[in-house]
């Protein structure tokens, strides 16, 4: 006869660097003490007096039983406990557009949110790279002569200069059907009305913004009479000559968490810096993050409520394991958000400390971010969400 068994919550944070892992089983009515729980190869076994469920791991993950240690209960968690993990091969992560963009290749660009496109031009005859944001602070230092840099770096013609988050090209480029130039306080207050009807974003009235025509959204902005600016969390870029590297329209906000968690990852890697303040283009800080580590699996049970897994007699074998887990490759960061003044010391701190990296991104775009922060950091074990002053938060890269 079929029963049901309350849906165990897993948890599962894997590093890859040392193939280790920290795993959380939660959930359990306090009506199963005879509860037993056998970690398998690729399974987790869950077994009552009457009852046993299998949830299968992700294909390429495998724990290995005699590792595990530091088991220990904590209330509102579950079980936690340390192990070591194999996997067969990690993932290999695809590049954000800063990191793939080529010279004499096709492109198209579209707005990541209708998929209009907003370039003539599908090919660039140079793609440059711009120096870091803070480069012209430090001339001074370089010259003792006048400043020969005092001249704007500025695309030409078939010219993209890349940013850390945002692309330059000259306005020649621009389908001039699909975008066009807005004020900055009108667009950014009828966009937020219509996405929230609470967040009216100021932001100075001389930086023009660039919408798109059919969806209205905020795609970037005017530098100058012949330069625009796109972020690259507006627009998505897909290759036509290498499939590989093509990114589908998808939902907004996981959109915006991988392109996040790339260039947290590639600045890391490329600056050897791990602490970055998240800004709008209104000149704000939004949120503080810090990169712990960017080679994390993060294995997890499928989010929902109300799915409840078919128990079998102990007698009776089952068919086939009840697959529930799902991997992703993230990123994990600590974050203070800075809304309305909340931790201004730390944030007067950071900006001041030239080991900060500033990353600048569309005012609607931080706040987009700083919800997907928070449900990140919701949908830990509670234990695991917060470490010292800072809330805990993992940002997908796939």
């Amino acid at each position: 006869m079929e029963t049901k068994l309350t849906q165990p919550r897993v948890f599962l944070e894997i590093r890859n660097s040392t193939q280790s892992g920290h795993l959380v089983l939660g959930n359990f009515p306090e009506n199963y003490s005879d509860l037993q729980i056998t970690l398998g190869l690729s399974t987790i076994h869950l077994r009552t007096a009457e009852k046993c469920v299998n949830l299968d791991w992700p294909v390429g993950v495998r724990i290995v039983p005699p590792s595990c240690r530091s088991l220990q209960y904590i209330t509102g968690d579950g079980l936690h406990m340390r192990l070591q993990v194999q996997i067969d091969r990690p993932a290999e992560l695809v590049p954000t557009v800063i990191g793939t963009l080529e010279a004499q290749a096709r492109y198209v660009f579209r707005c990541q949110t209708c998929g209009q496109s907003v370039l003539k031009k599908e090919m660039f005859q140079r793609v440059l790279p711009l120096p870091n944001g803070n480069w012209n602070d430090l001339v001074e230092h370089w010259c003792c002569h006048p400043d020969p840099f005092a001249k704007k770096l500025q695309p030409k013609l078939d010219d993209c200069l890349l940013g850390d988050t945002f692309l330059l090209v000259n306005v020649a480029s621009i389908d001039e059907t699909a975008v066009r130039e807005e004020k900055a306080d009108q667009s950014e207050v009828r966009q937020n009305a219509d996405d929230t009807g609470t967040h009216l974003v100021q932001m100075p009235k001389e930086n023009n913004v660039i919408v798109c025509t059919r969806c209205r959204k905020v795609l970037g902005n005017v530098t100058s009479s012949d330069t625009i600016t796109f972020y690259v969390t507006e627009v998505l870029v897909q290759s036509l000559t290498n499939k590989a590297l093509k990114r589908q329209i998808c939902k907004r906000s996981l959109f915006v968490e991988t392109v996040v968690a790339g260039r947290l990852m590639e600045l890391s890697s490329a600056q050897s810096t791990f602490r970055f303040c998240i800004q709008g283009h209104d000149g704000k800080t939004y949120v503080l993050l810090w990169l712990l580590n960017s080679d994390t699996l993060l294995v997890r049970s499928h989010n929902d409520p109300n799915r409840d897994f078919v128990a079998v007699d102990k007698d009776t074998r089952p068919e086939s394991s009840i697959k529930l887990c799902e991997a992703n490759s993230a990123v994990k960061v600590l974050y203070q958000p800075c809304l309305k003044g909340r931790n201004k010391i730390v944030q007067e701190k950071w900006e001041k400390n030239i080991g900060v990296h500033c990353m600048t991104l569309p005012a609607n775009t931080c706040l987009e971010l700083l919800l997907i922060l928070a449900s990140s950091t919701a949908s830990l074990p509670p234990s695991l969400q917060s470490m010292n002053s800072f809330k805990v938060a993992f940002l997908k890269l796939d």
